[in-house]
This record gives C-alpha cells, structure tokens and sequence, in this order.
C-alpha cells in the first residue's frame, strides 16, 4: 500500500513536471513567432515536438554565440603564447563545435501522440501488475 502511494505521488509529480515543461516550450514557441494558443494547439503534435527540439537547438546555438563573442574580447586582451589562434583559445574553453563522427549521423526519433499514449499505458499496465503480485 505505501509503496502504491509513494509510485502515485511520484507520477503526480512527473505529470505536474512534465506540464510545466510543456508551458515553457509552449511560450517559447509562441514568444519566437508570436503565435496564439489556438494557432499552437492546432499544430499536429509530432511537428510541435520538431519545433521544440529545433528552438531548444537555435537556444543553445545561440548561448554558444554569446560565449564565443566574450571568448574573442579575452583572446584580444590576453598575453598568448605566440601562434595561439582563436580556434585553439576556444578548445581551451570547450566552445567549439567539433563533434563526433556518430552524433552528426545520429537521428532522433519521434513518437506520435497516440505511440506516446500507447507507451504510458503499456507502463501503467506493467505497474499495475507488478501491484496485483504483492
């Protein structure tokens, strides 16, 4: 029984998490294209998730920019050894963006909603069996 109620608050909370996730990404996208509610909830749902994967990608893409242009002012204003370029200043600092063979290759895949409901129910099943054995 107690562990029934703690598995239930745990879902509780990943739900109300996961809720608040989904509002963030929501005002992101509405915030970087100036879209309503209504516009955003008639966006079929596997596009919705490309949307959310593509501003977090620019987000960070972005943040990396940034840290670059205060890289540059440190580079221009720091004593180097001599022949260091900037590209060697910023692998000093993990800001540039060479990446493994396998991750350029890697693809990510998206379930629909009904494959992501489908999912939740399989696992809801599991936990309700594995209750009914105790």
């Amino acid at each position: 029984m107690e562990q029934t109620r703690n598995v239930e608050n745990d879902s509780n909370k990943y739900i109300e998490e996961t809720e608040q996730n989904m509002l963030r990404a929501f005002d992101k996208v509405q915030k970087r294209y100036g879209w309503t509610d209504d516009y955003v909830l008639s966006i079929p749902y596997s596009r919705l998730m490309d949307l959310f994967s593509f501003i977090s990608q620019e987000e960070q893409q972005e943040e990396l920019n940034e840290w670059k242009k205060m890289a540059f002012i440190g580079f221009q204003t720091r004593q180097l050894e001599e022949g260091t370029t900037f590209h060697d200043y910023l692998q000093a600092f993990g800001l540039t963006e060479s990446r493994s063979d396998g991750e350029e290759n890697e693809t990510m895949e998206v379930w629909s909603k009904e494959e992501c409901i489908d999912h939740a129910n399989k696992l809801i099943a599991e936990f309700q069996f594995e209750d009914d054995k105790e």
